[in-house]
């Protein structure tokens, strides 16, 4: 809490001065380390350096450390556990080099940390497959409704040609109705010509 006395203009100076401490305690933790570069390379982090208004070993030292990542995860998975292994087991050591050689006691490092990143790249590559496979599943599945829909198609063929059956049965049946239908025409125009007959005859002087 501010304390009453203390302006707010006058808590930033106690904010740089904590500031300025925790970067002297950081940079005690770290090794030297020279490279050399091409022109070009050193060109380009020299202008990103100075557009974010950063210190270029600051630009450098992150940029190594995501590199250093991404060729750690290219790695086969069972080099990769042996090797994260021997680098946890190292930076011990190294921090103890670092610390004799900025005149500190000891510098506290976290522990296990490739042994970590090993599990968290393992986890994400089991991930990635599971989605590969389930991606592939549709796929299948696919094929099995175009199958489907072969035989039901196949089925409705049939079907049609099942129900069209039935109507050619019935117009042949047809014929014979009207066959059945003609005796009757027959008899009746042989009444008529019955009739007519009996008309046409003379009628006898008699009687009948």
């Amino acid at each position: 809490m501010q304390d009453i006395d203390t302006t707010s203009t006058q808590s930033l100076v106690d904010r740089y001065y904590e500031e300025e401490k925790a970067k002297r305690e950081r940079e005690q933790t770290l090794a030297a380390f020279t490279m050399r570069m091409d022109a070009n390379d050193l060109a380009m982090l020299n202008v990103i350096a100075r557009r974010f208004r950063k210190n270029r070993d600051e630009i450098a030292q992150e940029v190594l450390s995501n590199a250093l990542i991404d060729l750690f995860a290219r790695l086969d998975a069972g080099e990769r556990k042996l090797l994260a292994r021997d680098a946890d087991e190292a930076a011990r050591s190294l921090a103890d080099e670092i610390a004799e050689e900025n005149g500190i006691h000891s510098v506290e490092i976290k522990t296990g940390v490739w042994a970590n990143h090993d599990r968290q790249i393992t986890k994400i590559e089991r991930k990635k497959a599971k989605m590969q496979e389930s991606g592939n599943r549709p796929q299948s599945n696919s094929a099995d409704n175009d199958d489907a829909d072969t035989d039901d198609e196949a089925a409705a063929q049939t079907g049609n040609q099942a129900d069209n059956q039935p109507m050619t049965a019935q117009n042949d049946s047809a014929p014979a109705v009207t066959m059945t239908t003609e005796p009757e025409n027959t008899d009746q125009s042989s009444e008529e010509t019955t009739e007519h007959k009996e008309e046409s005859q003379p009628m006898s002087m008699f009687g009948s």
